[in-house]
């Protein structure tokens, strides 16, 4: 694994911006991308909401799945309808060479008290044999009028294939907003990286960056807060947290998005245990890009998108 390859979506604001894109880095050096296909979308969409965004590659022992939001909000951007009577479904794709793409489908994972589906993420449960799929979601009570809006929480179900999931249930709710979660392992310890809002009453200048907490396993009960507003001061805010590791040095990459301002930020830690992350100021990423992830591929992988995608 020498490369990588990110998946991204742009701004709202533009038309075809809720669509996923494809940048790969330089060999050995993921502070340097280029957007795949001119900076265009890649897997174009037109089902459910007629958008995708939050998008999450996951590599499998058969090949590759993307998931990702459904949602468009371009235009209209009524957001105030997105969080009420949302999609309560996640748009899938299925490949088996990172080329060639079936999908996407649109997959029902969300309760019908959902008011939103936002930014799945997929991790490997050992507990239980299967992907621990994570997303949020606001829930309503039975009758609601929806006029208010209720906070996200974040909801979870497992799956084998991509394609049925488990019956879903709340992963966490700590009585205010949380999204964007998603995961890196270390050793024995799992980092928990969060867009949290922290509870009511908090200081007005605390909870509007990345949250990182640490635990035993993905399903550990009591994650432990290791630190508060990761990105501040140098990022006005964050959200979107998108972790990511070198496979043959180890080092820890976490792009966060200063959505409205800059778009992604690149910031790396040698070492997760002790928490020190510096920004990469030299970092050129896609421009505009916003909430995805990172995965490392193969020279070969490398290669065989660029010739099938083209560089800008």
């Amino acid at each position: 694994m020498t490369a990588f390859l990110m998946a991204y979506f742009h701004p709202e604001q533009e038309p075809d911006g809720e669509q996923v894109r494809f940048a790969v880095s330089e060999q050995g050096d993921p502070t340097r991308w280029t957007p795949l296909a001119g900076g265009r979308p890649v897997l174009p969409t037109s089902i459910g909401e007629g958008g995708a965004r939050d998008p999450f590659l996951v590599r499998t022992p058969t090949g590759f799945e993307l998931i990702a939001t459904d949602l468009r909000v371009y235009s209209g951007e009524d957001w105030g309808r997105a969080v009420r009577v949302g999609s309560r479904s996640i748009q899938v794709w299925h490949s088996d060479d990172l080329v060639a793409w079936r999908g996407p489908e649109l997959i029902e994972v969300s309760p019908p008290e959902a008011g939103n589906t936002w930014a799945p993420k997929a991790f490997w449960s050992q507990r239980d044999a299967a992907w621990l799929v994570i997303w949020a979601s606001a829930i309503y009570d039975e009758g609601s009028s929806r006029q208010d809006a209720e906070h996200q929480c974040l909801l979870a179900a497992t799956t084998t294939d991509f394609r049925t999931f488990s019956e879903p249930w709340v992963y966490s709710d700590p009585g205010h907003d949380v999204i964007d979660a998603s995961f890196v392992r270390d050793g024995a310890t799992w980092y928990r990286f969060s867009a949290n809002a922290l509870a009511p009453g908090s200081p007005p200048d605390r909870g509007h960056h990345i949250l990182v907490e640490t635990g035993q396993d993905l399903e550990d009960p009591d994650f432990q807060v290791q630190i508060v507003d990761l990105g501040k001061p140098a990022l006005v805010h964050a959200e979107g947290p998108a972790p990511f590791q070198d496979p043959d040095t180890g080092t820890t990459y976490l792009l966060m998005d200063e959505h409205g301002y800059r778009g992604y930020r690149l910031f790396v830690a040698d070492d997760l245990a002790a928490g020190v992350w510096r920004q990469l100021d030299h970092a050129v990423l896609p421009p505009q890009a916003r909430h995805g992830s990172v995965i490392p591929i193969t020279d070969a992988e490398r290669e065989r998108l660029i010739g099938a995608f083209g560089l800008t």
